[in-house]
């Protein structure tokens, strides 16, 4: 359903900018947001507030956010990846999950396990995408839980409509390859474990952003000593990384935490009722895959997204490490010199 639209002028990187037809759309059922975005010359004046049947764009990409994000992790007012990939012909959907941005506004449920993402939110996606945009198959771009999300759909619930995979700093065995993240995993499965956090407490993280944003210069310099890093310094300009910290974190849930962290790096990730192994299910799937990591992300290292790449089967897959962290791998400044254009490229010659 199509709630809103309007021509917009936006910032791709530095003085490029572009003309685009943004819409407000939203799912029918449990009301998932998403922001689709294309490029003014590819729409159809004439075009009815409903499906496009004679699609100009090169194909439909949905873009899912990491825990505790939203729909601001692709974009800022002066550097977007959404416009970026909007303006390079694809009919762009920048999801809020539920819970979260536009989402929260339109129900205000709160997500109780990282299978209502899986099961229910990307597909419903997926279905809205692909009736508005007239595109029979979908692109999943997903960043750190957004491409465990994707990896855990794609192979199930979307098995027959995903076109391919690209995930940015995405750990598929978390906390392999630093251990903080490793034992940051087996506290939290031991404090679950003891049963007092099946409350679903929630876990506001706007408040992480806040912090960070008053103290990004202390974040931001290589002379602070902390074993987790959320970018690498001076990897993006201040006012980038501000807006960005201000607009890109949200409230969510611990038990969503639990769901990404269970078994540390010994397993990937499995339904809630363990009947289904997400693992598996991925691991056997034949679709183009792009896995890309950063050298200095410490939330995702690349030993931990490597491991897709490794155990994934497809005959068309593409691993590579950037100098980035987990913020900046996004829309850092060299992202947009090396890791765009990489997407770019791969999405076009499939």
């Amino acid at each position: 359903m199509i709630l809103r639209t309007e021509s917009v002028e936006q910032f791709i990187d530095g003085p490029r900018r572009d003309t685009f037809v943004k819409q407000i759309v939203m799912t029918p059922g449990q009301p998932i947001g998403m922001v689709r975005k294309r490029r003014l010359d590819l729409v159809d004046p004439h075009e009815p507030e409903g499906a496009t049947k004679n699609p100009r764009t090169r194909g439909a990409l949905m873009l899912v956010h990491g825990f505790g994000q939203n729909r601001y992790t692709w974009h800022t007012s002066k550097r977007s990846f959404s416009a970026y990939l909007a303006h390079h012909g694809w009919d762009v959907f920048n999801v809020d999950l539920r819970g979260h941005g536009r989402s929260a506004r339109f129900d205000g449920k709160r997500p109780e396990a990282l299978d209502e993402y899986v099961q229910e939110d990307v597909p419903a996606c997926a279905r809205e995408v692909m009736r508005l945009s007239g595109h029979d198959q979908v692109v999943l771009v997903g960043h750190s839980m957004g491409g465990l999300i994707s990896y855990s759909a794609a192979a199930t619930k979307l098995k027959d409509h995903v076109r391919a995979i690209v995930t940015l700093g995405s750990p598929y065995r978390f906390g392999k390859g630093t251990w903080p993240m490793k034992a940051l995993a087996l506290v939290l499965e031991s404090a679950r474990a003891t049963g007092i956090f099946d409350a679903n407490v929630s876990l506001p993280l706007r408040y992480v952003g806040y912090h960070l944003r008053k103290r990004q210069r202390l974040w931001n310099s290589k002379l602070f000593p902390t074993p987790v890093r959320a970018w690498r310094p001076d990897s993006m300009e201040a006012d980038i990384l501000a807006e960005y910290l201000a607009t890109s974190f949200e409230t969510t849930n611990l038990t969503i935490a639990f769901d990404i962290f269970a078994g540390g790096d010994r397993v990937a990730m499995r339904s809630r009722d363990g009947s289904i192994d997400y693992g598996i299910a991925f691991e056997g799937l034949q679709k183009p895959l792009l896995v890309v990591a950063g050298d200095q992300d410490d939330l995702a290292p690349p030993e931990s997204c490597r491991a897709a790449f490794e155990r994934s089967k497809s005959r068309d897959k593409l691993f590579r490490v950037f100098p980035a962290g987990h913020v900046d791998i996004v829309i850092g400044r060299e992202a947009v010199t090396t890791i765009w254009p990489l997407v770019k490229e791969f999405l076009e010659r499939r």
